[in-house]
C-alpha cells in the first residue's frame, strides 16, 4: 500500500515555472556558518541563487552541510558571515516533520499561516480564510477524512503530506524539503515528486530537495547541486554529472571520528583508573551507613524501639481495629462522611486556584517561554513559596481570615502553586521543542507559538501534574484541620486524643479509598492521552 496517492490531476492553463528574468526568490552570497565553538565551519562561502519557479536538488554524503544550506535559505539559522536576500518567503519542511503530535491535522496545517498574521491572532481560532485554504490543500493531497485525526495518531507518509500542507498554507514563494525521500521507496519516492510536481504548478512556488541520490526521475530537477565538506562543488543540469562528482572522491569529516575512542581512552577506563576512583564508591556506603546510625542514635530510635516493644505494641494495635460488627456499626459514619465531603471540596477548590496561579507563573519561570530577567525571579519567589509547609500556610490563614474551610483553601492553593508552577515549567522545559521551533521559522509570535506548539505538547505532562496535586491536597487537606482550617482533620484529631481508634481508622481508609480512586481515574487519563499521541 502507498503512502501518497495517486498523481494529482491538473487544469489546462495553470501556472507555470518562473523565469529566469523575474527577481530571485533567494540569494545566499558568501554565506559561511559555523556551531557554536567547532573548529569546522558547517558551510564556507557558499553562493546560490534561487529563481522562482525552479526545481533544484541539493546532493551530498551526511555532513556535508545539505541541512546547514537549507536553514541558511529558510533564514533560521543565522549567517556567521555573508549575506541573505530575500525576494519572498521560504517555508522548510523539516526531515522530522516537526508537527504538533497533540493537534489535529487542520489545526497543523493553519499553523503554517501564523507568519502571516498579527500576534494575537491564532491563540484561540483560526482566521476563515486560513481554514478554508488549509481543508482545500488537505483535499489536493488525499487527507480530507484526517482533519480532525491528531496528527501523531498518522502514518509517517500521511504525516509528510500533512507537513507539506502546512508549508503550503503559508503562500510561501519557496518550499525547501530536507531528504524528503529518504523513508520511502522507489515507487512512493515517484509519487511524492508528482504531488510536489502538481503542488508547484498549482501554487507556483520555488523547489529545493536535499537528497542522499539523483532520485527516480532524472529529468525531474532544473538543478542539481552538489554539496561537500560545507562547500558547493558543483552546480550541473545534469544528474549523471552530478552523481558523478558527489562520488570521485570521498568527502573527509573530522567529526565523524569525534566519537570513536581512541586506545588511550579505552586504557583509562580499565583496571588503570586511579585508585581513589575505584574505592571512591565502597567509601560512599560506607559513609552513608555512619551517617544513619550516627542520626538514629542521636534522635533515640533505638531506644524507642526498645520501649515500645516493652510497652505492649500487640495489646495497642488491637485497640485500633473493632472488636465486634457492632462497633463497627457503631461508629460515626456520617460524620466522617460529611468531613470527607468538605476535605474533598477544600481540595479541589485550592487546586484549581493553585492551576490558574500556576500557568501565568510557569510561563515566566520557564526557559522554553521566557527570558532570563524575568524567570531568575520568577524562580525565587517560586522557592520562597515552596519552602512554606501547607500546615504553616493554614496557620497564616486562620491567623488572617479565621478559624474554617476558607483558610484550609486558601493554604491549599498557595501550597498548590508553588509546586505546581515547578511541575509545569519543567513539562513545557521538557516538552519536544522541534514544533517551537518550526513554528518560529513560519514567522510565529512567541504567544502563537506557546499556544500552537508548546502548550499543546506538553499538556499531558500538565495534566498529570494537576492530578497528581489534587490527589496530594486531599491528603494535606485531612490534616489541616489539625489548626481549625476544615476538613476531616479536625475530626481524626478528636477521636485520637479521646483514644476513639477505630473511629479514626474509619476515617482514614475513607480517605485510602479516595486516593485509590483518585489513582485509577489519573491512570485511565494518562493512557487516554497516550493513545491520542499514538504511543
Amino acid at each position: 500500500m502507498s503512502v501518497y496517492p495517486q498523481p494529482l490531476t491538473l487544469a489546462v492553463g495553470a501556472g507555470e515555472a518562473g523565469t529566469a528574468e523575474a527577481a530571485p526568490v533567494l540569494r545566499l552570497c558568501d554565506a559561511s556558518v559555523r556551531y557554536g565553538r567547532a573548529e569546522k565551519a558547517a558551510l564556507v562561502g557558499v553562493s546560490l541563487t534561487l529563481q522562482p519557479g525552479e526545481r533544484v536538488a541539493l546532493l551530498g554524503p551526511s555532513g556535508g552541510g545539505k541541512t546547514t544550506l537549507l536553514r541558511a535559505l529558510e533564514g533560521s539559522l543565522p549567517l556567521n558571515e555573508g549575506t541573505l536576500e530575500r525576494g519572498g518567503v521560504a517555508s522548510l519542511i523539516y526531515q522530522d516533520l516537526r508537527l504538533v503530535g497533540e493537534a489535529t491535522v487542520l489545526a497543523n496545517v493553519c499553523n503554517g499561516a501564523l507568519g502571516r498574521m498579527p500576534g494575537r491572532q491564532g491563540l484561540f481560532g483560526f482566521p476563515r480564510e486560513v481554514v478554508a485554504r488549509a481543508k482545500s490543500l488537505l483535499a489536493e493531497l488525499g487527507l480530507s477524512e484526517f482533519i480532525d485525526r491528531k496528527a501523531s495518531s498518522l502514518s509517517g507518509g500521511q504525516r509528510q503530506r500533512v507537513a507539506i500542507a502546512r508549508a503550503l498554507c503559508g503562500q510561501p514563494d519557496a518550499i525547501l524539503a530536507d531528504e524528503p525521500m529518504a523513508s520511502l521507496d522507489p515507487a512512493n519516492s515517484g509519487r511524492l515528486l508528482e504531488v510536489l510536481a502538481v503542488l508547484q504548478r498549482r501554487h507556483r512556488f520555488a523547489l529545493v530537495l536535499s537528497m542522499h541520490d539523483a532520485g527516480p526521475d532524472p529529468d525531474f530537477f532544473d538543478r542539481y547541486i552538489v554539496v561537500r565538506d560545507g562547500k558547493l562543488a558543483l552546480s550541473t543540469a545534469s544528474a549523471a554529472e552530478a552523481w558523478g562528482t558527489m562520488h570521485a572522491v570521498p568527502a573527509h569529516h573530522p567529526q565523524d571520528s569525534e566519537f570513536v575512542p581512541t586506545p588511550r581512552q579505552d586504557a583509562a577506563t580499565e583496571a588503570g583508573a586511579p585508585l581513589w576512583r575505584r574505592v571512591a564508591p565502597a567509601v560512599a556506603v560506607a559513609m552513608m551507613g555512619a551517617a544513619v546510625w550516627w542520626s538514629a542514635s542521636a534522635l533515640g530510635l533505638v531506644r524507642a524501639a526498645s520501649s515500645m516493644e516493652a510497652s505492649g505494641v500487640s495489646a495497642f494495635l488491637r485497640r485500633l481495629l473493632p472488636s465486634s460488627w457492632a462497633e463497627v456499626a457503631a461508629l460515626p459514619w456520617a460524620t466522617l462522611f460529611a468531613s470527607l465531603v468538605e476535605t474533598i471540596q477544600m481540595a479541589l477548590v485550592g487546586t484549581l486556584a493553585g492551576v490558574a496561579l500556576s500557568l501565568p507563573m510557569a510561563v515566566m519561570a520557564s526557559r522554553a517561554t521566557s527570558p532570563r530577567l524575568l524567570r531568575v525571579p520568577a524562580r525565587f519567589l517560586l522557592n520562597v513559596v515552596r519552602t512554606v509547609p501547607s500546615i504553616v500556610w493554614a496557620l497564616f490563614f486562620v491567623a488572617f481570615v479565621g478559624l474554617g474551610p476558607a483558610s484550609g483553601v486558601m493554604a491549599l492553593a498557595a501550597y498548590s502553586m508553588g509546586y505546581l508552577t515547578k511541575l509545569f515549567y519543567e513539562g513545557l522545559e521538557d516538552a519536544d521543542n522541534r514544533p517551537a521551533l518550526a513554528l518560529k521559522a513560519l514567522g510565529a509570535s512567541r504567544l502563537q507559538i506557546f499556544r500552537r506548539a508548546i502548550l499543546p505538547t506538553a499538556r499531558p505532562a500538565l495534566v498529570g501534574a494537576c492530578l497528581f496535586v489534587f490527589e496530594y491536597n486531599i491528603r494535606s487537606a485531612s490534616i489541616l484541620g489539625v489548626v481549625g482550617a476544615g476538613g476531616i482533620g479536625q475530626d481524626l484529631m478528636y477521636y485520637i486524643e479521646w483514644r476513639q481508634f477505630p473511629a479514626a481508622i474509619a476515617g482514614l481508609l475513607m480517605i485510602l479509598a479516595i486516593v485509590v480512586g483518585l489513582d485509577a481515574i489519573s491512570e485511565r487519563w494518562r493512557r487516554s492521552l497516550t493513545k491520542q499521541r499514538g504511543v
